[in-house]
């Protein structure tokens, strides 16, 4: 029970500190750790969530863990090494594609309802790239629950990354700085907005795994492959010439060992699991 307990909250933390991370899903890591189907389930209502309470505990222990410690580097990092620091995420999110693919479990070519689904991934995000508004919002009351919101969505929703949607709305500095100075102020409308998004989409999630298996993770893969043309598009509007390329290859092999690293952990923690 432990063992699981420590298994479990190590993963939360992985999942919680990719979610800070512009264009990385925190939501897919729980997916390839094998916990999402089980996480959904257990925010469905008053029975699971007490039925699954110390589950839960955990893996929300963890996702605060890591989000706080990531966000905490990033504010100190990414205004030095932004674009070396978005290959890195590009290439963290392309190592998810195989073990998303691996969870899926579909065997041959993908059906109509499934390219459909993944069009409409891949389409959203690239209409939130372009959807930038220039300037960031000012932070404010019901700004914060919206940044709670959109952040605790991305958690439920495979894919989507919570941090991207919030660089294009403008929000990300926001909510780095809420996190990072602990600002009670606005980490409160941020939890109200993240309980509202929760218990809003876990059973609509946990009804499109049952019912809508095939089409549910074609639309995971188009949102995780149209975030990685999302930071692959930021990371090379800063890419400044030759100078640059020391720091872009360095950003793309440590985007790969951690890749690898995070596929090992994930092998892992699910077949000890099993």
């Amino acid at each position: 029970m432990g063992s699981d307990l420590a298994k479990n909250a190590g993963a939360g933390v992985i999942a919680g500190a990719v979610s800070a991370l512009p264009g990385a899903s925190g939501s897919t890591m729980l997916v390839i750790f094998g916990l999402y189907e089980r996480y959904v389930s257990a925010l469905t209502g008053p029975r699971s969530i007490i039925r699954e309470y110390r589950f839960l505990l955990v893996v929300m222990a963890g996702i605060l863990a890591g989000v706080f410690l990531c966000t905490l580097v990033l504010d100190s990092v990414m205004d030095l090494w932004e674009m070396p620091l978005l290959l890195f995420f590009a290439v963290l999110i392309l190592f998810q594609l195989p073990e998303i693919k691996k969870m899926e479990g579909r065997k041959g070519l993908p059906d109509a309802r499934w390219v459909s689904m993944f069009c409409a991934g891949f389409f959203f995000i690239l209409a939130i790239l372009f959807m930038r508004l220039g300037h960031s919002a000012e932070p404010s009351f019901p700004t914060m629950i919206i940044v709670g919101m959109l952040f605790a969505a991305a958690k439920l929703l495979p894919g989507i990354s919570g941090s991207t949607l919030l660089v294009a709305l403008g929000l990300y500095d926001s909510f780095v700085d809420a996190v990072s100075d602990l600002n009670l102020g606005y980490l409160l409308p941020m939890l109200i907005g993240a309980l509202a998004s929760v218990f809003t989409l876990s059973n609509i999630m946990k009804k499109s795994f049952e019912q809508y298996r095939n089409g549910t993770f074609g639309l995971i893969t188009g949102l995780t492959v149209g975030s990685l043309a999302a930071v692959c598009f930021d990371a090379c509007s800063l890419f400044g010439g030759t100078g640059d390329i020391p720091a872009a290859a360095a950003g793309i092999a440590a985007g790969a060992v951690a890749g690898i690293l995070l596929r090992k952990a994930a092998g892992y923690l699910r077949a000890d699991s099993a």
